[in-house]
């Protein structure tokens, strides 16, 4: 619900009895999705109190609070979102979508969307994913799923390989540069007539 979003932190909380991990989890959402966020709050709000001038701006705050932050215009809750998702899945591959009667698709849109084989689980893991690949650490993708443990998170987004090539072009590019200090502590000028000893590396 719109309680659990703090837009001016850009936080969200997700509680413990709704949970499967059965613990409170306060996640960052980033600054497009706060933006997204406060379209819909806002427009909530003035559909809500359209007509009801006489709430003050304490009982708007309370009553928008208590609504479904992806519930119906209204704000209740939605039981389904079936309908909505296969459609949004046909759209975004060229399909149109063709209903009969009130909630069942056609033979052909079925077809297309066996074909297509896309679930709405697949966006968590896509989401791991692209924030894996984007650089971060492990164990801050295990807290955004949720994962009891940091194992948990490396198996479900196989992340035993990603990064190994940026990680080797990083360590050669140390090594070159390495290999240039030294080679520059080497040539250096004398001091006294004594030629400066280039740096001794120690490994602890």
């Amino acid at each position: 619900t719109w309680r659990d979003i703090d837009l001016t932190r850009k936080e969200l909380t997700i509680r413990a009895e709704t949970a499967k991990t059965r613990r409170v989890r306060i996640l960052p959402v980033s600054s497009r999705l706060a933006g997204v966020l406060e379209m819909a709050q806002t427009a909530l709000s003035t559909f809500l109190c359209s007509g009801n001038g006489r709430l003050n701006e304490q009982e708007r705050a309370d009553r928008v609070a208590a609504c479904f932050v992806f519930g119906d215009q209204a704000g209740r809750r939605v039981k389904c979102i079936r309908k909505a998702w296969d459609t949004a899945v046909l759209k975004a591959h060229g399909h149109k979508p063709a209903w009969i009667g009130a909630n069942t698709l056609s033979a052909d849109s079925r077809a297309a969307l066996r074909a297509i084989d896309l679930h709405f689980h697949d966006l968590r893991h896509e989401g791991g994913s692209r924030l894996l690949e984007a650089g971060w650490p492990l164990h801050h993708v295990q807290e955004m799923l949720g994962h009891a443990n940091v194992s948990q998170t490396s198996t479900y987004l196989n992340a035993t390989r990603v990064g190994l090539q940026e990680s080797m072009s990083r360590f050669q590019e140390s090594r070159c540069n390495l290999v240039a200090i030294e080679g520059a502590v080497e040539r250096a000028p004398l001091r006294n007539g004594e030629p400066v000893k280039a740096a001794q590396h120690q490994v602890n």
